[in-house]
């Protein structure tokens, strides 16, 4: 607050008078003890002139007219600023007694690099006492008679003054960029008498009008350029007073005549060309003072400075620089203002090497660039970057990574020393935005607020419906105004400067108000959030997400800012799987479950929900058996903790199902998803779209776990519920369609089932985004009974087609899918090396996403190795093997099936590399591994027998062999009998033989292969390829 508002004009003054009396005396102290900069010697006789001067004038203030009381006031207010930074720098280099010399040295070093500041307090305490004589003078004339003037007499031809340039600032010779902006500048005067420029505080306007002013007097050396400063009404008058004393315009040392009036009034009739410059017409209060501002003695509207600007003739150009595009567009008449926007990449490249002595190939490149990029490319922020490094040796890389840490403020608060600008402009980033940020909380509290908030949320994309606090339609218009925030995608959605919300975090900090302002954004995003998730409800949740990130990683202290905290997580997390970011989803669910761990009871549902939601990403996540197996007791817990029934209850159920199936217990598996649709059963009724959805995945994991009839009685019983009717009639045909291909599928009516599968396809396309994962999971779907029906050419291009389509989605499992089955039908079709290239796809896929020891990583290797050994690769296909048995024997078991094809796979390698008696051993503990004895293997043990001439094994293994009634089990029986001369045994099963086989005239001729175990039939469905995601 300023001091006359705080302690009225009388004990301003006197406050003002003991503290600048005591400042004087340490100021003449400090200039009489040796060795210090001439500025401060000045500042010893001005400072006393003008305590002097201000408590002759109050005596006076009953004499002056309004507008110079006015202009006194502010002179005061002026004043009091100037000492107290005066008081500031004096402290820090005034020598006490009994300072080190290494003491003194430094404070002598700080006299110097504070020289600048001294110079433009120096300066303003200069023109201070020029305006104080200007009104002691005037009031002093009061008395003098004046010459009557009647009011229709017409005003004096005055004198016409030719080429004035009133110009307080020097060219910069370095000015770079805005070459549009000063074009726009030139083209606008050719319509219209007033152009203002506007921009947020630092965005460069004064400099760009300097280099305009020069441009133009080199355009027109007889016209007059003329500058008034207009952050202030005194400073403002002031101007006005230099330029009425520079034309020489009669009346100017009239005290009855109101400069004002007089320039005002000459500038509008005058046919000299001229260009006015008012530079820092910031605030509005002092534009329309009866509009923005009460309980001023300027409330009488005729009292404002907007009635000063000229209208002048075609030759008259009136140039405003403001932050307010309020201002901008009034004072421009309507017209709209020149907008400046922080420079470009390349600009501001230049301007930072400009203000740099060192030569440019001394830095790198792209740290230079990395540092106007956390600028955001303001000019002034550049400037003062440029300058700390030249002045304190710091290195870019140190900035910019201090603008991220507790020193950011340090930094961008140093001040720059820059004659260019105006000494009231203060020359440091965050000192230019806390006057515009002290402005709005003045003239719109709620502005003030709502920058606040905005400041706690990603700076990028803040959505309008974001917003709901009372009167924020007006706020964001103010924050409009001054560019702090900036519209974007049809004013839908907001961004704020990087600078400008690291300047209100920073001042939230020091006002320890930002605790407050991030848990009021928390409550803002988690009120709006969705807590379930469907198609609907995606954009939200994307426009959403940027935020949701800043926001959790902040601290909260409040029990109820972090349970709002933890529900925001879990929903959070919930969009990410729905996205396929599982990692983060994991840390979500995690970081959520830990902390209602700590704040909720043991048997609280938010616990079992955020229990579920964690072991359900541990699971999607796992990497190995172990990984799995923790998996499962977390799931386990989630389901002790949730009542029966309920939503926690069924959903832990329902991924315990899916994870038993992965484990290859059959048995859990059904166990759970029983469970699970039996608990939506009682939760939502027999025909609701959940229970029907839990259904479904049930009737799939009879049918896949070898209960094909049990499965196809589900489907049917999905078929005679439908979904209740409170659902559109697109889903209900869903559910139908969906059913009838399970069904016609399983019972191998593949042509059926594609039929099935288009039409859902179409359907779903009507209901769905065109990337929704049940589309691409039905055209995976239509593909494979195509493949099933022998039309490979066609089941590969509409795989290779959902590939190109789904190759930028996050969820791999869709591509890892479409390269399965293209890598299938170039099996089909005997393409091993087309086959090989989609097998490693995959397995680098699966390997990428789930790692090394996860059983579909293993069968993605098993495929890739059946591959080789199918083009005769078998010693790569031996080694491929050999790590999927060794997998399969510790994670399923030694008497799995699948353990006992990997080891037969073996054995069959070492057969085509013509080592038969490894394959013999292989073959025998394949053998020892299973209960049933499989006739392809008891075969492909009798070729490696017979090659070595195990005549009497091979006759045993054959006998055992015959009792599979194979063709060529008898021919390897019979020759081992001949081999060892049983030759009437022979005769009689060789007679007995054709009797039955007459077309087996002859033994089979040549060298005779093993052969290979069929390949495992994976059928995919929705849930095997995706997480859970409903159909409705």
């Amino acid at each position: 607050m300023d001091p006359i508002t705080a302690y009225g004009l009388a004990t301003a003054i006197i406050t003002f008078v003991d503290f600048g009396t005591k400042v004087a005396k340490r100021a003449k102290e400090l200039s009489e003890a040796g060795d210090i900069p001439a500025v401060f010697r000045d500042i010893k006789t001005r400072l006393p002139l003008i305590i002097d001067i201000i408590v002759h004038t109050r005596s006076e203030t009953d004499n002056l007219s309004p507008e110079a009381q006015e202009a006194f006031k502010e002179v005061v207010r002026q004043s009091f600023k100037q000492v107290a930074q005066l008081d500031e720098i004096l402290k820090k280099v005034t020598v006490s007694r009994g300072e080190s010399l290494l003491k003194k040295t430094v404070k002598a070093g700080i006299s110097l690099v504070e020289e600048g500041r001294v110079q433009k307090i120096a300066i303003a305490l200069k023109d201070n006492v020029q305006l104080l004589t200007s009104l002691n003078v005037r009031s002093a004339e009061r008395e003098k008679p004046t010459v009557k003037r009647w009011p229709t007499e017409p005003l004096p031809s005055y004198k016409d003054a030719t080429g004035l340039f009133l110009l307080p600032f020097s060219r910069d010779e370095q000015f770079v960029g805005r070459e549009s902006q000063l074009q726009s500048i030139a083209s606008s005067f050719r319509t219209q008498r007033r152009v203002a420029v506007s921009g947020m505080g630092g965005v460069g306007k004064s400099q760009v009008a300097i280099e305009y002013s020069y441009r133009f007097k080199e355009s027109n050396p007889v016209a007059h350029v003329l500058w008034v400063y207009g952050g202030n009404i005194a400073r403002f008058y002031q101007g006005y007073k230099r330029i009425a004393q520079s034309l020489e315009i009669p009346g100017w040392d009239d005290p009855d005549e109101s400069v004002l009036e007089l320039v005002c009034s000459w500038l509008s009739r005058t046919t000299s060309s001229y260009l006015l410059i008012v530079d820092n017409a910031d605030n509005i209060e002092h534009w329309w003072p009866g509009k923005y501002k009460s309980g001023s003695s300027l409330d009488d509207p005729s009292k404002n400075l907007s009635k000063y600007l000229p209208d002048g003739l075609s030759n008259s150009n009136v140039l405003i620089t403001t932050r307010d595009n309020r201002v901008a567009s009034r004072l421009a008449k309507a017209a709209k203002p020149i907008v400046l926007q922080p420079m470009s990449k390349e600009e501001a490249r230049a301007l930072f090497l400009s203000k740099i002595e060192d030569d440019a190939s001394n830095f790198d490149p792209m740290e230079i660039y990395r540092l106007l990029e956390e600028l955001d490319h303001l000019p002034l922020a550049v400037s003062q970057a440029a300058a700390f490094i030249q002045e304190n040796g710091v290195s870019i890389a140190d900035y910019t990574n201090a603008l991220h840490g507790e020193e950011a403020e340090e930094f961008l608060d140093e001040e720059l020393d820059d004659s260019r600008r105006d000494e009231e402009s203060v020359n440091s980033v965050f000192r230019t935005w806390k006057l515009s940020f002290d402005q709005i909380k003045q003239q719109k509290p709620r502005a003030a607020e709502l920058l606040s908030l905005l400041a706690m949320l990603d700076r990028q994309s803040i959505p309008r419906f974001l917003l709901k606090m009372p009167g924020v339609t007006t706020s964001l218009a103010v924050l409009q105004s001054f560019n702090l925030v900036t519209t974007r995608a049809g004013s839908q959605s907001f961004q704020i400067h990087r600078l400008v919300q690291r300047f209100v975090q920073l001042a939230l900090q020091r006002e320890v108000t930002i605790q407050k302002w991030q848990e009021t954004a928390l409550a803002c995003v988690s009120r709006d959030y969705p807590t379930e998730i469907g198609v609907a409800e995606w954009p939200t949740c994307d426009a959403l997400a940027p935020h949701v990130h800043v926001l959790t990683g902040y601290s909260f202290e409040t029990i109820e800012a972090r349970l709002d905290l933890a529900h925001l997580l879990c929903w959070a997390a919930d969009f990410d799987i729905e996205r396929g970011m599982y990692v983060q989803a994991l840390a979500r669910a995690g970081q959520s479950l830990e902390i209602f761990e700590q704040l909720v009871p043991e048997d609280d549902e938010r616990l079992a929900a955020a229990t579920w939601l964690y072991g359900r990403l541990r699971y999607y996540q796992a990497r190995s058996a172990s990984d799995m197996d923790a998996a499962a007791g977390i799931l386990s817990k989630a389901l002790s903790i949730s009542k029966n029934p309920s939503l926690n209850f069924a959903e832990s159920a329902f991924e315990l199902a899916h994870l038993y199936y992965d484990q290859c217990n059959g048995k859990a598996c059904l166990e759970m998803g029983k469970a699970s649709f039996e608990c939506w059963e009682k939760l939502e009724g027999l025909r609701s779209v959940r229970t029907l959805d839990n259904m479904h995945d049930y009737a799939l994991e009879l049918a896949l776990l070898g209960q094909e009839d049990e499965g196809i009685a589900k489907w049917e019983e999905i078929i005679e519920r439908c979904p209740a009717s409170d659902a559109s009639e697109n889903t209900k045909t869903v559910y139908t369609y969906r059913s009838r291909a399970g069904i016609v599928e399983f019972q191998g009516d593949a042509a059926m089932a594609e039929i099935l599968y288009a039409k859902l396809i179409t359907l779903c396309e009507g209901m769905y985004h065109s990337g929704h994962i049940h589309i691409f999971d039905y055209r995976l779907s239509h593909a494979e009974q195509i493949m099933r029906q022998g039309r490979l050419e066609e089941a590969t291009r509409l795989s290779e087609a959902i590939l190109a389509s789904c190759d930028n989605t996050s969820e791999w499992r869709i591509r890892a899918s479409c390269l399965q089955t293209i890598a299938e039908c170039y099996r089909l079709s005997t393409y091993y090396d087309k086959e090989q290239k989609y097998r490693l796809k995959t397995l680098d896929l699966h390997m990428k996403n789930l790692g090394r020891n996860h059983k579909e990583t293993i069968n993605a290797e098993e495929a890739l190795a059946d591959c080789y050994l199918n083009s005769s690769r078998s010693s790569a296909a031996t080694e491929l093997y050999q790590g999927v048995f060794t997998w399969r024997k510790l994670e399923l078991g030694e008497k799995h099936t699948d353990t006992g094809r990997a080891i037969e796979c073996v054995g069959i390698c070492y057969a085509q590399q013509g080592q038969d008696s490894n394959a013999e051993a292989t073959y025998l503990d394949a053998l020892s591994r299973t209960s049933n004895v499989d006739a392809r293997l008891l075969e492909n043990l009798c070729i490696s027998l017979e090659r070595q001439g195990k005549w009497d094994k091979l006759e045993s293994w054959s006998r055992q062999l015959c009792g599979f009634n194979q063709s060529k089990s008898h021919w390897s029986l019979i020759t081992a009998l001949e081999r060892q001369g049983k030759m009437e045994e022979a005769l009689e099963i060789r007679a007995r033989f054709l009797a039955v086989n007459a077309s087996a005239q002859n033994e089979p001729e040549g060298r005779r292969l093993p052969s290979i175990p069929p390949v495992r039939d994976d059928r995919r469905f929705g849930r095997m390829i995706h997480p859970r995601t409903w159909s409705a």
